[in-house]
Formats: C-alpha cells, sequence, structure tokens
C-alpha cells in the first residue's frame, strides 16, 4: 500500500506536555511597525466577532509567511495574544509555520529546527511541523529508515545555532512520536520500537514522550489524512474497546501510553460531568498510573487557559491527592504556551487553596532548569515569583 505520507498534509496535534509565556523578558526585537504591528492590526479586526479565535488567527496570520520571516510572524503572534487574551492556544499555527519553513528546502530540515523562537512560544508547535513535514512525501522502512534514524536521533538534540532547553527537547520528541506513527502507516509497535532507539541518549531519555506522540496520533485527528491513517488499523480505537486494543501491548509503559491519550474520547466526561479522576483507574503499575494524572492535569490547564472558572472546578474534582498537581501542571501549562506568562502561571496557583497554592508555586520554581535551562530568561523568572519559592528555582537542577 502506497504510503499516506504521499498525500499527507501535517499538522501537530494538541500535545501534551508543557505551556508557557514570556512576555516581559524582553527578549524580542519586533520588526518595523508598519510590518508586524499592522499585520498584527488586521488579524486583531479580521477576528474579533469570531467565536473560534485559533482557526481564525490561523487563517489570518500563516499566510504571512514568507512575506515576513519567521521571526517576525512569531512577533505578530505576541502583539495579537497580547491585546486578545481569547488567543493563547497557538500551537497549531506554529505547526503550520514549521512545516512551510521546511517545505522551501526539504534537505536542509534540521536546519529549520533552530528558527523555533526561543522562548517555545505556541508549545514549540513550529519545531513539530519542521520535523515532521520533512517526510511528508517519503515512504520510510528497511535500509531507507535506517539511513534516516542518526537524523532522527540527533533533530531534538543541541548543535552551533540552537541549544534547546529539556522542555524544548520533551515537545521535540514527542513529535518525532507523531511523525513515527505516519512513517510505518500507523503500525503503533514498530512507531514504539522506533522511540526505543531515537529517543535516549546517556542519562536523558525521551522514550515516554516519544510513546505518547505515537499514540496521540491515532486519537486525535484532525486533517483528512489523520482520518486515513486511522483506516489502517485493525480496529478503530472507541470508548468501548479502547482498553482492549491497548492491553496487546507488553511493556507496561506502552500498554499506558496508549491508555492515557486516549482521554479525547472521554472530553464530556472530564470537563462536563466534573469526574476525570475516573480515567486513570485501571493503569498497569502506579508509576504509569502517576504517569497518567500527570498527563491528564496538562491537557485540563491546557484546555482551560482561558477559563478559570472551569480549571478550578476541575481540578478540585480530582481525587484529594492529585488536585495539587493538577493546579501545578495547569501553571506549567500556561509557561509552556508562552514561557513569559509568569503572572499568568501564578495566577493559577493562587485560585487553588492556600496550601495547594504555595505547593503549586513551588513546583513551577523547581522546573526553572527545564523549562529555561541556564539562559538569562531564567534569572528573570525566578525573580518574578513569590520570595518564599525563589530560592527553589534559582537552585533547580
Amino acid at each position: 500500500m502506497t504510503s499516506l505520507l504521499q498525500s499527507w498534509k501535517v499538522r501537530t496535534i494538541v500535545i501534551a506536555l508543557g505551556v508557557f509565556t514570556i512576555g516581559g523578558f524582553g527578549f524580542w526585537i519586533f520588526a518595523t511597525p508598519t510590518t508586524v504591528e499592522s499585520a498584527a492590526a488586521v488579524a486583531l479586526a479580521t477576528c474579533k466577532e469570531t467565536q473560534n479565535k485559533e482557526a481564525c488567527y490561523e487563517k489570518a496570520i500563516a499566510p504571512l509567511y514568507p512575506e515576513l520571516t519567521v521571526t517576525e510572524i512569531f512577533d505578530v503572534i505576541r502583539l495579537v495574544r497580547a491585546q486578545d487574551r481569547g488567543f493563547q492556544f497557538c500551537h497549531l499555527l506554529a505547526h503550520q509555520l514549521g512545516e512551510e519553513a521546511v517545505a522551501e528546502n526539504p534537505d536542509r530540515w534540521t536546519d529549520v529546527v533552530p528558527l523555533n523562537p526561543p522562548d517555545g512560544m505556541c508549545s514549540n508547535g513550529f519545531i513539530h511541523g519542521a520535523v515532521i513535514g520533512r517526510f511528508r512525501d517519503d515512504t520510510l522502512e528497511g535500509e531507507k529508515l535506517v539511513r534516516a534514524m542518526e537524523d532522527f536521533s540527533m533533530a531534538c538534540e543541541a548543535r552551533d545555532d540552537w541549544h534547546p532547553t529539556e522542555l524544548d527537547r520533551a515537545i521535540c520528541y514527542h513529535g518525532m512520536g507523531h511523525l513515527y506513527t505516519f512513517i510505518t502507516d500507523a503500525k503503533l509497535q514498530e512507531a514504539t520500537e522506533i522511540c526505543e532507539k531515537t529517543t535516549v541518549h546517556g542519562d536523558r531519555d525521551y522514550r515516554r514522550v516519544c510513546r505518547e506522540g505515537v499514540f496521540m496520533q491515532i486519537y486525535q485527528p484532525v486533517e483528512p489524512d489523520d482520518f486515513d491513517l486511522i483506516e489502517l488499523l485493525p480496529e478503530k480505537p472507541t470508548k468501548e474497546n479502547y482498553r482492549r486494543l491497548c492491553s496487546i501491548y507488553q511493556r507496561p509503559e506502552e500498554r499506558g501510553a496508549c491508555m492515557r491519550e486516549a482521554w479525547p474520547l472521554f472530553r464530556a466526561e472530564i470537563f462536563d460531568k466534573n469526574d476525570a479522576g475516573f480515567f486513570c483507574k485501571g493503569q498497569p503499575n502506579k508509576e504509569e498510573e502517576d504517569a497518567c494524572y500527570d498527563a491528564l492535569t496538562s491537557i485540563i490547564g491546557r484546555l482551560s487557559l482561558n477559563n478559570p472558572e472551569k480549571l478550578e472546578k476541575t481540578c478540585l474534582g480530582l481525587p484529594e491527592g492529585r488536585q495539587e498537581m493538577c493546579f501545578s501542571r495547569a501553571a506549567l501549562a500556561a509557561l509552556e504556551e508562552d514561557r513569559g506568562a509568569v503572572q499568568e502561571a501564578l495566577g493559577v496557583c493562587n485560585a487553588a487553596p492556600t496550601p495547594i497554592a504555595t505547593g503549586c508555586a513551588r513546583f513551577i520554581a523547581q522546573r526553572a532548569q527545564f523549562i529555561f535551562g541556564n539562559s538569562e530568561a531564567r534569572a528573570s523568572f525566578c525573580k518574578a515569583l513569590p520570595t518564599e519559592v525563589q530560592p527553589d528555582c534559582l537552585n533547580a537542577q
């Protein structure tokens, strides 16, 4: 069968793994106002009355490339987000930009990855578009796949012109998981085996996020090619059969990833019926149950960025021992979408009951190294936190 990649128009799924805002750190020098600011003004006017902000801004901003550079377009996104708080999730827009950029010279796809904004704006969606877009027209198997493995292994790693944080790498490897599902024509066990071979570097292990990308691809179809991919599965996943389908995986970590990435099937139960806690029951072991709550609370945070009431209700509806994790992961989600959103992240923490709020602030402080690395942004981030948790931030490893 001809690989689906022959006709694949890539786009990245809502991911799971991180969010932040970098607002006041002063990293960005805007282009000429008549270019960037005018483009932002047009986008704001176009989408002023629309209900679906993400879809509208994607259509309004994505066509600016290549008239504007990648950096300039991200400046446009920043201006729009600053003036329209209803537009905070821009991952799919950034993914489309990455796809367009890599299409200009597919053989140099690893050179496109460093164009991702240093603050990870839009949850590093640009990286996803770049790493996946390169192989849209390829069928990779046998020797061709073997030859590609070296590039797969190094695509998310530091090089002379790119110095990713651990968060950057994690999101990049998650995107590679999506890619592996496509290049294997939805042979999920083969895809997870590629994760095993390409995502461990010394003591740094990204297999989990890669596996989650593999399974996420089959639970969150958006584009026609996503749905075509699911047609290749022996049996489509549903609420009724997903646990049985996941049971075929022998490794607990694969079985657990398969089960927790099924959360889109239960969106109503998680948010509308306020019964999110049921979803992580029946995991293979305690470690996978913890991973399930970790992923679930990240998703709750990401999908509640503009709805603090929904966030509070959903988090407090979880088992008592998981509530602090929920607020903490939601605060981290705000930072992953835009690493400058320190006050927004703290606002999530402060919406929780007092003991939880303190633990939440300490959690994001302890993630400073993971998010920012040893950059100037980290020092600015730490200074913006409450005094009592600043030592946790400055000493984070």
